[in-house]
């Protein structure tokens, strides 16, 4: 007796088992985007005004871009978590801002921002004689430390 549902048919997918061949499509598909990507990042190395010959060259410039960035970002983000806990917050964050600055235009209009906020204008138009004389005092403190220490050990 002939069962009344179709046999499946072999040529049709299976969309709970997708065949092998989609596996290995899409990553192809994943190597072909990554490579459009490193080329679009060398590419944007070479133009950056440093004229790079090689692709090694290209590949250390952007590894270099990347840890800048990473370096500011984690000294921005501690800065940023000095604001809360004990440790100079806004010097840290503007010194993280800094660092991403080189890389980024929006860190350059954070760090003015924060410039600002900080008033960093005025604490540096101090008087001309506040300068020479800080570093007099610390370096007749750095002596008499050492006296202290060898006279008196």
């Amino acid at each position: 007796m002939a069962s009344s549902s179709p046999d499946p048919d072999p040529a049709s997918p299976d969309p709970s088992n997708p065949p092998a061949s989609a596996a290995g499509d899409a990553a192809q598909r994943r190597s072909e985007r990554r490579a459009l990507l490193r080329d679009a990042a060398y590419e944007a190395e070479r133009n950056t005004g440093e004229r790079e010959r090689t692709d090694e060259e290209a590949r250390r410039g952007v590894i270099a871009r990347l840890a800048i960035i990473s370096l500011g970002t984690v000294v921005t983000i501690a800065g940023l978590a000095m604001l809360v806990l004990p440790g100079p917050g806004i010097v840290v964050v503007i010194a993280g801002l800094g660092i991403l600055a080189t890389e980024v235009a929006w860190a350059e209009r954070l760090l003015a921002y924060a410039k600002r906020k900080a008033n960093v204008d005025k604490i540096t138009a101090q008087a001309p004689w506040v300068k020479p004389v800080s570093i007099v005092v610390a370096v007749i403190g750095v002596v008499v430390s050492i006296v202290y220490a060898v006279r008196w050990r």
